[in-house]
């Protein structure tokens, strides 16, 4: 009797143990426990300059990238304490002009990019704008058979200074953190074939409380590949209260969103101001993700995000 017990026992436990089976995470070294490859600046580099190591037995999988900056962060002159990597401005050791802190334990990055130190006084129309990004390839996630592609992180604001004061134009003047997904099309059949967009998740920005509340359609956006870039509106993805205020510092924010139907709004509004035609969600595949600081205005600001989590099914 008490080995029919067992055996009853066992049985039963089957489909939950099958059932706890979690889906494949398509992000590559999601923790960032490997590092950092360092590219130059400027859109077309596609050489290494420098390697950021946290765990110096593993090859990096993410890339680290900034624009018209002029702090060369190639140069590997960077302060490192315990995978806290430092730059600084040169000639001013005090001043901070950009940070970047891994911690695998936690699965969190932090970026920090500190746009006061780039320029003198406010930002001209003329200037261009600094980024501070990281990107990787993720695993091909092909969308011809998926009910949903959930993407799902949590993020928080660690910091955040308006440094021109009255001088700022919030139309004109931003801080803007996001995450995108890169998409290619490899249907053969379709007129949009071998196209590239970038589906954007705008997760803050100090000119729209938050997040913007209205979509974006931007078609060839920058020299980095995509032919056009779309951002759903914050209500698609953002906590119901973000929609209306700026996350407190320190505020947790969780995001578990199905890209299935932000894909599907991207592809209407796109054909709609005739970019594409003849496509459909099953055509397009995830192939590379990036995340960062675009910087419009004068500010100094740091974000960290953990537990990035991309799942198909």
């Amino acid at each position: 009797m008490k080995k029919l017990l067992l055996f009853v026992f066992a049985f039963a436990m089957l489909p939950f143990a099958s059932g706890a089976q979690e889906a494949a995470n398509a992000f590559r070294d999601p923790g960032f426990k490997r590092g950092f490859n360092v590219v130059p600046s400027g859109f077309a580099a596609d050489t290494l300059s420098g390697v950021l190591l946290v765990d110096s037995t593993a090859t990096p999988v993410w890339n680290l990238r900034q624009f018209n900056s002029k702090f060369n962060i190639a140069k590997n002159e960077y302060e490192n304490i315990g995978n806290r990597y430092f730059f600084r401005v040169p000639g001013n050791g005090n001043m901070l002009a950009k940070a970047l802190v891994a911690n695998p334990s936690k699965g969190s990055l932090t970026l920090e990019c500190n746009a006061s130190a780039e320029y003198k006084g406010i930002r001209r129309s003329q200037q261009p704008w600094v980024y501070m990004t990281v990107d990787a390839p993720t695993d091909t996630v092909s969308l011809a058979k998926c009910k949903e592609a959930r993407l799902a992180l949590s993020y928080r604001v660690l910091s955040y200074e308006d440094c021109m004061g009255f001088l700022a134009n919030k139309g004109f003047h931003a801080a803007t953190y996001r995450i995108a997904l890169m998409l290619r099309n490899v249907n053969r059949a379709s007129q949009a074939y071998g196209m590239h967009l970038r589906l954007g998740l705008v997760l803050f920005d100090n000119r729209y409380m938050g997040a913007p509340c209205e979509a974006k359609l931007v078609a060839n956006p920058s020299p980095l590949g995509e032919d056009f870039s779309y951002f759903p509106k914050s209500s698609m993805y953002l906590p119901a209260p973000l929609n209306a205020k700026l996350p407190k510092v320190r505020q947790t924010v969780d995001i578990n969103v199905d890209l299935i139907p932000v894909l599907k709004e991207a592809l209407r509004t796109a054909e709609s101001h005739e970019m594409l035609s003849d496509t459909e969600v099953g055509d397009w595949q995830i192939v590379a993700c990036d995340l960062g600081w675009e910087m419009t205005g004068t500010y100094n600001a740091a974000l960290s995000v953990r537990n990035l989590q991309l799942t198909t099914k």
